[in-house]
C-alpha cells in the first residue's frame, strides 16, 4: 500500500531536496505535490487528500501555525511533520499541541525525517487497522447490541481518528439516549484496590460495578453511557453524559462526589474523578484526554476528589514536554540505598522533592507524575541488581502507590524501611507502627483493614500483625475499635449528629454493629454517653 505526501515550504530548494533526496518509493510513499505556503496547501487538499504532509513553520500569507489549526478545524486526518530551526523551537511546541506528530530540526537530516515519517506511517495503519475493526463491529450491531455499544464508545474514547470520523447513523442504530452535541467525560481511576489490589478478575468486576452504581446515582439528573477500560493505564472507567450548558455545576459534582463515597461504602474501593467541559462527539477523544489531565491533579491536591475542567483554572500550556530528574539521582539514590546511608537517603529524598515542586509551576500533574514513575521504574531496576532474591517477594518493592504529591517525603520513607537490612531491628519496627497509626488517623472513616494498612507500609499483613501488637499492646481491630470510639465520643459531646450519623462519621456503616462495639468499650450505648454529658 503507498502512502501520499505533500510538502509544504516557501523556499523552493528545500521542497526539491526532500522530493529528490530522500528515496520516497522505498520506504512506500508518493510524493503527490509540493506548494509554497499554508494557502496553496488548503487548496491543494480539497481536491487531493494527503496521508502526510511535511510543512516549515515560517511561510508568507499563511505560515505552519494557522496552516495546521485549519487543517485541525477541516477534521482532515493527514499526519503533520514540522520543519523549524532553533530560533522557531517555541513555535514547534505549540505545532504539537495543535496535533502535530513530531518536528525535525533544520538542516533536515534524511535519517531523523525518515524515523518521523516511519513514525506516521505506524500511526496511520493502527487507525485503519481500528477503524476496520470499527466498521466491523458495527455491522455486528444486531448480533449483541450491549457490547457494540460499548465497544463502539471505546473506540470513539481511545482513536481520535474514530470520532472525526463520528456517524450519526452508527450513533441511532445503537441507541445510544445521549445528544452527540452535548457530550462530557467523566474519567474514573481506582487509586485504592482495598482487599482487591492482586486480584485481577474482580477488578475486572469492579469496573462494571462502578458503571452500575453511577447510574444508580444519576439516574434522576442524566442520562450516561459507562464504558470500562479494562486496559487502559490511566483509566478504570469511562463516562459519557449529555449535559446541557445551563447545567447547574455543583449539582453535577455532587452527583460524583456521592459515587466517590459509595464505592468506599459498597464496594470498599478510592476512586478520582476527572470531568471534561462539554464538546461535540468529534471531539470526544480530545475531551477524554482533557479528563485524564484533569484528573492527574489529584498528584498535586490529593486523591478521592472530583477534579472539573469546568471549575478549574488550568493552564493551557506547560514549557516543559517531559520531567528530568536531578543530575545523576537516580545513582546517588541506589548507592545511599547499597550502603543504608539514612542521612544521604533523606536529603536525596529532599532535594527531590524540592526539583519536584520547582516543576510543579512547568509541568502539568500528570507529566510530573509519569515522569516520578519513570524514575523510581529506574531506581528498581539498578536495585534488582543488587536485591535480585528479596525483590521477588512482595515485601520489597519500588513500585509507587498513588499519593500527593505532598506525602512525598513519607511515602519515598516508608518504601525504603524494607531495604534497611536487620528489618527486625527495634527502630525499624517502631518506625512502621508509626506510620501505620498515621495512616489509620487519616483514613478511619473508610473501609479499613488489616491487610490494606500492611499493604500501604509494603509489609507482609501476618508480620504486620506479629509487630503492631508487639509495639501497641493490642490487636489492629481492637486499636482501631477504639481510635474510632474515641472519635464518636468527640462528636457526641460537640454536635447534634443523630446515632446512625456519628456511626457513618466515624466509618461504620451498620449503626447496630457501631452501638454494640460503642457499649462494650464504654459500657454503655452512644446515647447514654451523650445524655450524661461525660
Amino acid at each position: 500500500m503507498m502512502y501520499s505526501l505533500l510538502i509544504v515550504d516557501d523556499e523552493r530548494w528545500v521542497r526539491q531536496g526532500l522530493v529528490t533526496t530522500i528515496d520516497w518509493e522505498a520506504e512506500g510513499i508518493e510524493v503527490i505535490g509540493d506548494v509554497e505556503d499554508g494557502e496553496d496547501a488548503l487548496t491543494f487538499i480539497q481536491n487531493q487528500m494527503p496521508d502526510i504532509i511535511i510543512t516549515d513553520i515560517k511561510m508568507p500569507r499563511m505560515d505552519g501555525l494557522a496552516f495546521i489549526e485549519a487543517v485541525k478545524n477541516a477534521n482532515i486526518p493527514s499526519k503533520i511533520i514540522i520543519i523549524s530551526g532553533y530560533s522557531e523551537f517555541s513555535y514547534a511546541q505549540k505545532a504539537m499541541r495543535l496535533g502535530a506528530v513530531d518536528y525535525v530540526l533544520k538542516p533536515i537530516e534524511e535519517t531523523l525525517m525518515l524515523e518521523v515519517v516511519r513514525k506516521c506511517i505506524e500511526q496511520i495503519k493502527r487507525e485503519r487497522e481500528d477503524h476496520n475493526e470499527f466498521v466491523q463491529m458495527s455491522e455486528r450491531v444486531r448480533e449483541s447490541l450491549p457490547l457494540a455499544r460499548q465497544r463502539y464508545v471505546e473506540t470513539l474514547l481511545t482513536n481520535g481518528s474514530a470520532s472525526q470520523q463520528f456517524s450519526r447513523t452508527v450513533w441511532d442504530r445503537l441507541n445510544i439516549p445521549l445528544d452527540p452535541d452535548q457530550i462530557k467525560v467523566i474519567m474514573i481511576k481506582i487509586y485504592d484496590w482495598g482487599v482487591h489490589e492482586h486480584n485481577p478478575k474482580e477488578h475486572y468486576l469492579l469496573r462494571h460495578a462502578i458503571g452500575n452504581l453511577a447510574k444508580e446515582t444519576g439516574k434522576h439528573a442524566m442520562k450516561m453511557i459507562a464504558c470500562p477500560l479494562h486496559d487502559d493505564p490511566d483509566t478504570d472507567l469511562a463516562i459519557l453524559v449529555s449535559s446541557n450548558k445551563e447545567a447547574d455545576l455543583a449539582h453535577e459534582q455532587g452527583i460524583w462526589e456521592t459515587l466517590i463515597s459509595a464505592c468506599w461504602r459498597y464496594l470498599g474501593i478510592g476512586i478520582n474523578i476527572g470531568i471534561s467541559k462539554n464538546s461535540q462527539i468529534t471531539d470526544i477523544h480530545a475531551s477524554f484526554q482533557e479528563a485524564v489531565q484533569i484528573s492527574a491533579y489529584a498528584f498535586y491536591e490529593g486523591y478521592g476528589k472530583v477534579y472539573d475542567a469546568d471549575q478549574m483554572d488550568v493552564p493551557q500550556s506547560h514549557s516543559l514536554p517531559k520531567y528530568t530528574p536531578p543530575n545523576g539521582w537516580v545513582t546517588r539514590f541506589v548507592h545511599a540505598v547499597k550502603l543504608s546511608d539514612d542521612a544521604a537517603l533523606r536529603a536525596l529524598i529532599d532535594e527531590l522533592f524540592g526539583h519536584l515542586q520547582m516543576h510543579k509551576q512547568k509541568c502539568s500533574p500528570y507529566v510530573l507524575r509519569k515522569g516520578l514513575t519513570s524514575l523510581f521504574t529506574e531506581v528498581e531496576m539498578k536495585l534488582e541488581i543488587n536485591y535480585a532474591s528479596d525483590l521477588k517477594e512482595a515485601t520489597k518493592s519500588f513500585v509507587l502507590p498513588y499519593f500527593a504529591l505532598s506525602d512525598l517525603k513519607d511515602v519515598l520513607l516508608t518504601i525504603l524501611l524494607q531495604f534497611q537490612p536487620g528489618d527486625n531491628a527495634s527502630g525499624n519496627r517502631k518506625r512502621f507502627i508509626e506510620l501505620a497509626v498515621d495512616y489509620m488517623e487519616k483514613h478511619y472513616t473508610e473501609p479499613l483493614t488489616m491487610n490494606r494498612v500492611a499493604e500501604h507500609l509494603f509489609l507482609n499483613p501476618s508480620y504486620f500483625s506479629k509487630i503492631f501488637h508487639e509495639k501497641t499492646g493490642e490487636t489492629f481491630s481492637k486499636y482501631l475499635i477504639r481510635l474510632r470510639v474515641n472519635r464518636a465520643k468527640e462528636l457526641l459531646k460537640v454536635s447534634t449528629l443523630k446515632i446512625y450519623e456519628v456511626a457513618e462519621q466515624v466509618g461504620y456503616q451498620d449503626f447496630r454493629h457501631f452501638v454494640k462495639l460503642f457499649k462494650e468499650q464504654e459500657g454503655m450505648t452512644p446515647a447514654q454517653y451523650r445524655d450524661i454529658g461525660v
